[in-house]
């Protein structure tokens, strides 16, 4: 039988090596001579430490520390290293060894950059200026007093578990970004909001996950796809309301709420300034049911004129209360083009109490003959 892999050019087997972990690349040297030099021009490295959780004191840790210097350092550095993956999550990760693999790729042109760390290290200093970078992930770092960042051609920026000293840091990071078209930023520890960083309009943002009260809502106009978390943070927002925003291109949007929505203000507002806006979202997360929280926005009046364009509503952790039917009363009442509205109920809620949403529910006027009310 023809051995058709040995036909394939060295830039093809390379870049099939691409898909594969670091280490298993490295394993193909076995197969023979023509392989040894295969894995060195990979234009992808990808190191994942979570085959040596079961026991970080042996040897079987420091193995794949070894396999990442020898990755590292061994490469064929006249190739351009396209991305670089690193999850390290054990509790034996050492911030210096971190440091200098992630240091070393980035001085070589790296476009994507994933990186994963168990415990808070501060974020490498190479990182902030790489200018070739496109594809920009950070998970557990801590940043702090950036001096310079620069990100002239980065697309997307994913922020998880991130501790900030103070707001300016993150602030920096996002306006060092003015390309930008996928922002998400979850979890984020800002020990001093007070010291406020400055943003610019993003024209070309598609796609935003953030903190509302982190982000003013004007830097986020043009995208398509919005998630704002914390609608009800009780902390100040720091940022002053300055007009009307309108979000002309938004198709997409959800709100994420900790605590009891008090009135339905900001979801109105947004419903008025969303003329394209085909679905959305209320997720009331992880709120714990509150007896006296029944009459959480009871008292609100919805605003009548505004136009619905919605195709798709769905409440998430839906609990039954005054103000939650009449905000589901409200949309099927109004939106002549809804398809689907679904409720999904919160694990609290008991089969007697079920029964009552799902009577209360279904007596709702629907302006649109073709809505179905799906309760899950």
């Amino acid at each position: 039988m023809a051995d058709r892999i040995s036909d394939l050019p060295d830039e093809v087997l390379s870049h099939v090596l691409s898909f594969l972990p670091t280490a298993a690349a490295i394993a193909t040297t076995v197969l023979s001579k023509r392989w040894n030099e295969l894995w060195r021009s990979c234009p992808s490295l990808t190191f994942d430490d979570s085959d040596y959780f079961t026991n970080t004191r042996s040897k079987s840790y420091s193995r794949f520390v070894q396999c990442v210097h020898v990755a590292i350092l061994s490469r064929d550095w006249h190739q351009t290293v396209h991305s670089l993956r690193l999850s390290c999550r054990s509790s034996a990760c050492d911030s210096t060894n971190v440091s200098v693999w992630i240091n070393t790729v980035v001085q070589r042109g790296v476009q994507h950059l994933d990186l994963c760390v168990g415990k808070m290290f501060n974020l490498p200093s190479a990182v902030p200026t790489c200018k070739t970078l496109v594809v920009l992930k950070l998970d557990h770092f801590y940043i702090k007093k950036i001096p310079t960042v620069d990100f002239p051609v980065l697309k997307i920026m994913h922020l998880r578990n991130l501790n900030f000293l103070e707001h300016r840091d993150f602030a920096e990071l996002v306006r060092a970004s003015p390309n930008l078209e996928e922002l998400e930023a979850v979890d984020l520890v800002i020990l001093f909001r007070a010291a406020k960083g400055s943003f610019q309009y993003l024209p070309k943002l598609v796609r935003a996950t953030v903190p509302k009260i982190d982000v003013p809502l004007g830097v986020l106009s043009n995208a398509q796809f919005l998630r704002l978390d914390w609608m009800d943070d009780t902390v100040k927002d720091i940022y002053p309301k300055r007009g009307v925003t309108v979000f002309r291109n938004l198709i997409h949007l959800e709100f994420g709420y900790a605590n009891s929505i008090q009135d339905w203000l900001e979801v109105s507002q947004m419903l008025k300034c969303s003329p394209s806006l085909q679905i959305f979202v209320i997720d009331k997360m992880y709120l714990d049911p509150l007896p006296q929280a029944n009459r959480e926005g009871a008292d609100w009046i919805w605003p009548v004129g505004i136009w619905l364009n919605l195709r798709r509503c769905c409440f998430k952790n839906y609990k039954g209360w005054r103000g939650e039917l009449g905000f589901a009363e409200y949309i099927m009442g109004n939106a002549e083009h809804l398809q689907t509205m679904s409720i999904c109920c919160n694990r609290y809620v008991k089969e007697d109490q079920k029964f009552k949403m799902i009577k209360e529910l279904s007596l709702c006027t629907r302006r649109s003959a073709s809505c179905k009310l799906i309760f899950e």
